[in-house]
């Protein structure tokens, strides 16, 4: 899925008002996370991640591929109710993005080699 696959995506399920620019910042931040807590760790992780800016192209191809690549609309999700103040709905949204966060980092263990031994923990 690519950037822009995955905002275009978010906005034809969760109608919003939230613009581009900050979606594209959501993403960028949680790939960041991704690529230093857990990816960082496998043989065939891209060597360095330098997030997703202003010029970054909308077709760059996102970290997560299918068939776990709708933890972007969980990301998008979790944080569109957090911004709107509304909790309920954050709680319920978070919950399913943990959810679908340690099913992807489940199929990195059972797939990938990981690099010097190192352990992620869920």
């Amino acid at each position: 899925m690519t950037l822009k696959e995955a905002i275009d995506r978010f906005d034809l399920l969760y109608p919003n008002a939230v613009p581009f620019a900050e979606k594209r910042a959501i993403l960028s931040a949680f790939d960041g996370r991704l690529y230093a807590e857990v990816l960082s760790c496998y043989d065939g992780a891209p060597e360095t991640f330098a997030g997703y800016g202003e010029y970054t192209s909308e077709d760059t191809a996102l970290l997560v591929g299918a068939p776990y690549d709708d933890i972007y609309i969980k990301v998008l999700t979790a944080e569109n109710d957090a911004l709107c103040g509304d909790i309920d709905r954050y709680n319920n949204a978070a919950s399913l993005l943990n959810t679908a966060y340690e099913q992807y980092v489940c199929w990195l263990n059972r797939t990938r080699r990981r690099r010097g031994g190192a352990r992620v923990k869920l």
